[in-house]
């Protein structure tokens, strides 16, 4: 059966495109966002290694700061040498002075929380296939002391900052200037 004609012209008269002006103004946003985040949020880049040794070199620390009211308080803090082994093309990327994270294992086989650790040196020869980063960890001694001589565990020290886009763009290989990735065994 056949609409009357005008029928068909009043009900496009009352229908109104401002329920698909809403949406498509909302998809937009959301697609600036996701741009701005693409482009500038910050995936930090790490070098780990398995190869940990927790030595017995322990010193206690007292360090002064001063309160709000005045008054000098002494806190005092855990600092212990730790000694990692890399592989030979990790070290283009390890410095002095760069963040790290020693998980140890626990008892139960477990790993404990991350530590923050410092790099103080690395170690390396040319001719060598791995080489050693000493780390440096400092965390309260009034805490649990979640060290045991010899154990072992993972580290994770913080190499690279970089964006999702940039991270696209090693990928499919058309950023030149640095190494493409490549999928890790874990």
């Amino acid at each position: 059966m056949a609409t009357p004609f005008s029928r068909t012209i009043r009900s496009i008269q009352i229908d109104t495109y401002y329920l698909s002006l809403a949406g498509l103004l909302v998809a937009i946003m959301l697609a600036i966002l996701w741009g701005h985040w693409f482009l500038n949020a910050h995936v930090t880049s790490y070098e780990i290694s398995q190869n940990v040794y927790v030595t017995d070199k322990e010193k206690i620390i007292g360090k002064f700061y001063q309160t709000g009211d005045g008054t000098m308080r002494e806190q005092f803090s855990r600092q212990r040498i730790i000694v990692a082994g890399f592989p030979k093309n990790s070290f283009k990327n390890i410095q002095v002075g760069q963040i790290a994270y020693v998980m140890l294992d626990g008892k139960i086989g477990t790993q404990i929380s991350q530590i923050p650790a410092t790099v103080v040196d690395v170690i390396y020869k040319d001719e060598q296939k791995q080489g050693t980063v000493v780390l440096q960890t400092d965390i309260k001694a009034t805490a649990p002391n979640p060290f045991e001589e010899g154990g072992g565990g993972e580290v994770r020290i913080e190499v690279d900052y970089v964006t999702p886009a940039t991270l696209v763009l090693r990928a499919s290989g058309l950023l030149t200037e640095t190494a493409p990735l490549s999928s890790s065994s874990r």
